[in-house]
């Protein structure tokens, strides 16, 4: 019986005695990926209708024409074909008959950025 309360004694004394050497908890960076969306705009331009479609259009006329390639009428349409045609025929330049606002149109992409974030550990 001595031998049991021994033993006993002696591992309750290891038991407590190591519960005091326990580890400290470290705080540990973490390297972790942070996005968020971002809200940006872009300008919509469509080959037909935008502030400069008849400028364009007439530049391209007169390269066309230089080149001696065959009309082809354009498919966009509007003062681009217009201002195509007089450059590939070379009328005077009348500049576009109506003012078409710029459309700007907005879209959300992520922006991601890697931080440090501290976390609590046990060695």
């Amino acid at each position: 019986m001595s031998k049991i309360v021994r033993v006993t004694l002696f591992t309750l004394a290891i038991a407590s005695v190591s519960s005091c050497f326990c580890s400290i908890a470290q705080a540990k960076p973490k390297k972790t990926t942070v996005c968020v969306p971002v809200q940006q705009l872009r300008v919509v331009r469509d080959a037909a209708d935008h502030p400069s479609a008849y400028r364009d259009g007439y530049r391209e006329g007169q390269a066309s024409a230089r080149k001696n390639e065959a009309f082809k009428p354009r498919t966009v349409g509007g003062e681009f074909a217009r201002g195509f045609e007089e450059g590939y025929y070379s009328q005077p330049f009348t500049g576009q008959q109506y003012e078409v606002p710029e459309r700007l149109e907005a879209y959300t992409v992520q922006h991601c950025n890697r931080v440090n974030i501290e976390e609590n550990e046990k060695k």
